[in-house]
Parts: structure tokens; sequence; C-alpha cells
């Protein structure tokens, strides 16, 4: 991933094409003024520009692209290869892919990028318990992000800091970290409830440990508040919970037990449906496999009303049960509707898995309408996630399940994604090499 002025991509696609400076100017100049061209000695005209886009079998916009505009696409992708690094534990690959994006945002100048490096470097350095760096790259972070006036960014980092004192025993300096990152989410009216909640369930564990149930009571109904806006039922009966909890060591006893008994209440509730939900799922695949798809999909169609109210995994398996039994009624625009529910829960939830599986549902649905192109650009996205995902088998599976879809629109595509398909299942021994 070099970065490379306009001369040097010329010399380096030329090299790539075996071409010699007499062979690229032709007719059209002379060899000595390519070299100069080369050597960023002189800048080409529109007409010359073209010419090599013809010649050089290369676009106009990577010929014209800056250095700045390619520092900041390749320190975007190390940043992104630095994120899965560190969802997949592998935290000195991380720190390696990171370094490389500082080093590119101090010479570019990439204050953006140079705070999101820095962000993720805290978290490694938290996540190894290296404290003191974690901190170091944290509050590094938090300067970068107000030059850039990203705030939200800013409160992440109060946050990231509060967690780390917390971590440390040191809950009133922890405190004034979430202190600090409230204030800002407030004055900025920021309306990412996810950052908010997060900020009052710390807070309300530090006032606990400093001893001040009342304050830490203030935070846990305030997460509640959040939550019963929200609508999310598992939530809400976690917050019930922590009320509970608080008042209960504040000795209120009957306040305590009326908070308690609501988050009992709502355990229960939701024990009953999931089961209830996971029967008629039963009972639709049962009826699928008899061809009944009516009564598969009355099943299915009361899992899903039991359990829509919610926004987690188990509500995403039902949308998955009912967009099969859709497609074997060949009702596609349904099928679409609840696939895009399972879309946009998985995103919401943050599932990268589910948002995977909601775009081959996608796909298996235009395929059997036969749009097979529309299928492709779905499994193409899905292509994108599992790379970033890492799973290898199921890299494979993709690019045969491709090959499979290109088969009746190219036969050079088809081979193409065969063989990358054929490729990996040989790293991976599932055929023999």
């Amino acid at each position: 991933m070099e970065i490379l002025s306009l001369g040097e991509k010329i010399k380096k696609l030329r090299k790539e094409k075996n071409l010699t400076l007499k062979e690229l100017a032709g007719n059209r100049i002379t060899a000595a003024q390519i070299s100069h061209i080369e050597r960023d000695k002189s800048y080409p005209s529109q007409d010359l520009l073209e010419y090599f886009v013809e010649k050089l079998d290369v676009s106009i916009d990577y010929l014209l692209e800056s250095k700045d505009m390619q520092a900041k696409k390749i320190s975007n992708n190390l940043l992104i290869k630095g994120e899965i690094y560190i969802k997949s534990d592998e935290l000195e690959e991380a720190k390696k892919e990171i370094k490389k994006v500082i080093e590119i945002c101090k010479e570019y100048k990439l204050y953006e990028n140079y705070g999101k490096a820095k962000f993720l470097l805290g978290l490694i350095y938290f996540n190894e318990k290296n404290y003191e760096l974690a901190i170091d790259n944290f509050e590094r972070s938090l300067v970068l992000n107000v030059k850039t006036s990203n705030f939200e960014k800013v409160v992440q980092c109060y946050l990231e800091l509060g967690k780390v004192y917390l971590e440390e025993g040191f809950y009133k300096v922890a405190l004034d970290k979430l202190t600090q990152g409230e204030n800002l989410f407030l004055e900025y009216e920021m309306k990412n409830n996810e950052i908010k909640k997060e900020l009052y369930t710390y807070m309300s564990y530090c006032y606990i440990k400093l001893e001040d149930n009342v304050r830490s009571l203030k935070y846990a109904k305030k997460i509640h508040e959040i939550e019963e806006n929200e609508k999310n039922i598992k939530e809400k009966a976690n917050s019930l919970f922590l009320i509970g909890s608080n008042l209960l060591d504040m000795g209120k006893w009957d306040e305590s037990k009326e908070y308690l008994n609501k988050a009992l209440k709502i355990y229960e509730e939701e024990n009953k449906k999931n089961e209830f939900a996971k029967t008629q799922v039963a009972m639709s695949k049962i009826y699928t496999k008899l061809g009944k798809y009516e009564d598969a999909l009355e099943c299915v169609k009361k899992a899903y009303i039991t359990k829509r109210e919610y926004e987690d995994k188990e509500v995403i398996k039902v949308l998955f049960e009912y967009v099969k039994v859709l497609i074997n009624t060949n009702d596609f625009e349904n099928a679409k509707k609840y696939a895009k529910k399972a879309l946009v829960t998985s995103i919401k939830i943050k599932d990268k898995k589910l948002e995977y599986k909601s775009l081959k549902y996608y796909a298996k649905i235009y395929k059997k309408e036969g749009d097979l192109n529309t299928a492709i650009e779905h499994l193409k996205k899905c292509l994108y996630i599992i790379e970033e995902l890492g799973d290898k088998k199921e890299l494979a599976d993709l690019y045969i399940e491709l090959a499979q879809t290109y088969s009746k629109i190219s036969k050079e595509k088809e081979l193409e994604y065969y063989t990358k398909g054929i490729e990996i299942y040989k790293d991976l021994d599932i055929i023999e090499k």
C-alpha cells in the first residue's frame, strides 16, 4: 500500500506492463518527456492523461488521486484491519496496523484518523491491563478529537478513561472523567443512547463504590427512563434490578422488593415467551418438511408476534425462519420485508454474523425470483463481512455460491470464484491439494 505521486504511479504501471519509456511514449511524445513526468519534473496535459489511461489500462481517478487522499484511504483500511484484530483478540497484530496508521497520520496531518488510532491503541493497552499506556492514548485521542470537533468521540474517550480508573480502584477520578463525559454529552445534545446508558451505568457503579447510594440510584433510574423509551424489555429488567439492588443497600426494603419483583416478572415472562417461540419455530420446521407451508407459516407467525417487541438474537432467528417459509410460498415481497427487519436488528445489536446471514437471505430471495444480478450484489456484501470476520471455511463456501450464481451469467466470473473457493478448501485441507 504505497502512497505515490502521479509520476511514480505512471512509472510503476509502466514497469508492471514491461513497457520501456519509448514504448509508452509511442508517437505521442518523447521518451525524455515521459522520464520528466515520471520524476514529477513536469505535469501531463489532459489529453496526455487520457492517453496514459488508455495505454496503461487504468482509471483517470486513480492517476489524479492526491497523496493526501491515498493516505486517508490507506489509513482508513488499516484502522479497519486493526479493529478486526482487536475483535479477534490478536492484539500484537492490531498494534502493528495501528502504528502504521499513526505514522501516516503524522506525515499527512490526518488528525481525525490519528484520534481514532490513538483510541484503538488505548483499547488494546486496556485489554492488556497496561493502564498507564491506556490512559496516555485515550488522553491523546481526546485532544485530537477536540481538534477535529468530534465531540461524540471525546465523550467516548472520557468513558474509557473512567473505566480504566474504575478498574484501578480510583473511584473519584473515574467519576470525574465520567461526569465530564456526561456534561459534554448534554451540552451538545447528543442522541446516542448506547453511550448515554454506558456512562450512567458506570457512574451508578462508581457511586456504589463511594457508598453514595442516593446518587447511584439516581443514575440507575436514568438508565431505566432511557430503556422505557426504547422499549427494550431485557435491558428494562436489568435497570429495574439495579434500582432494586440500590434500594436494598439503602435499607429501603419495601421499595426494593417492588422493583426486584418487577424485574423478576419481566425475566419470567421473557422466559415463557422464549419457550413458546422456540416451540412454534420447531413446529414450523416440521410442517415445512411435510410440505404444509400454510401451517408452517401460521406457526412461525405466532413465534414472531411473541418475540417482535425484543431486539435480540432470538428474534432475528425467528425472522430467518419466517423468511424461509415465505420463500417456500413464493411470497417474495413479504420475505424481503422480514429479511430487512432481520438486517436492521442485526446492525442495531452489532452482530456481524447475523448481518451476514440476513444478507444471504436477501440473496436467496432474489435468486428464487430470478434476479441473479441483485442476488450477486447481496452476496458480494456478504463477502466483505465474512472477510472481516476471518471465517475461511465460510468464505470458501461463499465463493462457491457466487460461482454457482454466476454460472448463468458469466462463465469467466464463475471460474474466477470457483477457483478462489477451491484454493481455500485446499489450504484448509478440506480437499486434497
